[in-house]
This record gives structure tokens, sequence and C-alpha cells, in this order.
């Protein structure tokens, strides 16, 4: 009877911390922003509108958060098969925005922008549309 109780218990535990798909929607949101927010910084630099250190101080910022959320992606388990795909799919376009970052840092802005335009996408429509 004991054994039973604690299988019980041991069930609804790991069941219970599961994530859903919609658990998934935050940590893609966190991702967007930072997508976006560096998107926006390479345009500025681009633009001259901002000091190159400032440009440069943002981008490693966003790059940490994205990282952030993917070590969360990593630790999360999910409940089913859409929460997975989801997972996936975030953690897919948050390294992609990742790498972006890092193209900008190297100089090629174009590249960096289009990459993250594709992150962005991904991550947006991960989010619910945001």
């Amino acid at each position: 009877m004991r054994s039973v109780v604690g299988l019980v218990i041991v069930g609804a535990l790991a069941t219970g911390c599961a994530a859903s798909a919609a658990d998934i929607q935050p940590m893609a949101a966190d991702a967007l922003s930072a997508a976006r927010s560096a998107d926006l910084g390479i345009d500025l630099d681009e633009a001259g509108r901002t000091f190159p250190t400032t440009a440069g101080v943002l981008l490693e910022d966003m790059a940490t958060q994205l990282s952030d959320v993917i070590t969360q992606l990593e630790e999360t388990q999910t409940a089913d098969e859409a929460a997975e795909h989801d997972r996936r799919q975030a953690l897919a376009a948050s390294r992609d925005a990742i790498d972006a970052i890092h193209t900008a840092q190297r100089g090629d802005d174009a590249a960096a922008q289009r990459a993250l335009s594709s992150a962005i996408d991904v991550l947006q429509d991960l989010a619910g549309g945001q």
C-alpha cells in the first residue's frame, strides 16, 4: 500500500510539472523581446543614431537574455507533443537569434537582420502574435 501511494505521488509530481504549449508562450515572448531589441539596436547603429559602444553593449545584453531563455527552454519538460514542438521551435529560433547577434558583432549587419527577421517571425507565432 505504501509503495502505491508513493508511486501516485511521484506520478502526480512528474505530470504536474510538465509544461504545456501555453507555458512555452511566455518564454517565446521573452526571446522575441530580446530579438526585436537586437534588431532595433542594429537599425540604430546602421543609421548612426547611437554610439558603436552602446550598440555593442545592447547586442551583448540581448544575447545574454536569449541565452537565459535557452537555458529555461532546455530545462523545461513538456506535457505533450504540441508543447514539445513549440519548445523545440523556440529553442531553434532563440539560437538563430544569438547567431544573428554574433554576425552583427562581426560587422555583417545585413545578414544579421535577415537571420533575426526569420527568428522573430517564428518567435512571434509562438508568443501568440505579440
